[in-house]
């Protein structure tokens, strides 16, 4: 008869993530994502962009600044972290393919705001913060699922 040793089971992958362990994940990507995002701010700032945009020619304008960049970071990747608890016990396959699926969202996103009324910089560096936030999510989410299957 056969029994596991420590070693068997200490190389034996952790699937099934704890849900302090996917809150970390997905604050840790909020707070990547908000840091990058805040310094592309400040660099578009710098730059001469205005962080100006209306939604079409008719509305005021409405100035993009620290809290519209960090409840617009935030609120999205915050559902997402909600999605990835209640995926987590789906195994890496499920977190591997939300940490894609964000990623997705990020860069399909992109074009928003080219359809608002700004100028170029500033239509840039909002599409640019489309970019950084998927792929925060992204790497922070892979890193946190490759942890897991390393054991």
């Amino acid at each position: 008869m056969s029994t596991p040793t420590s070693s068997a089971i200490a190389a034996k992958p952790r699937l099934a993530a704890s849900r302090s362990d996917t809150w970390r994940t997905g604050l840790l990507s909020i707070a990547v994502a908000l840091l990058a995002n805040l310094l592309v701010l400040g660099l578009a700032r710098l730059a001469g962009a205005d962080m100006q945009v209306r939604p079409d020619p008719t509305v005021a304008a409405m100035t993009i600044g620290i809290g519209l960049v960090a409840v617009s970071t935030a609120l999205p990747m915050l559902l997402a972290t909600v999605a990835l608890l209640a995926l987590r016990r789906w195994g890496p396959r499920a977190r591997h393919a939300l940490a894609w699926t964000g990623l997705a969202v990020g860069l399909a996103t992109v074009p928003v705001p080219f359809t608002m009324v700004s100028e170029a910089n500033t239509q840039a560096a909002l599409a640019l913060m489309h970019v950084v936030t998927g792929l925060s999510w992204f790497v922070v989410v892979r890193r946190s699922v490759r942890a897991r299957e390393d054991g």
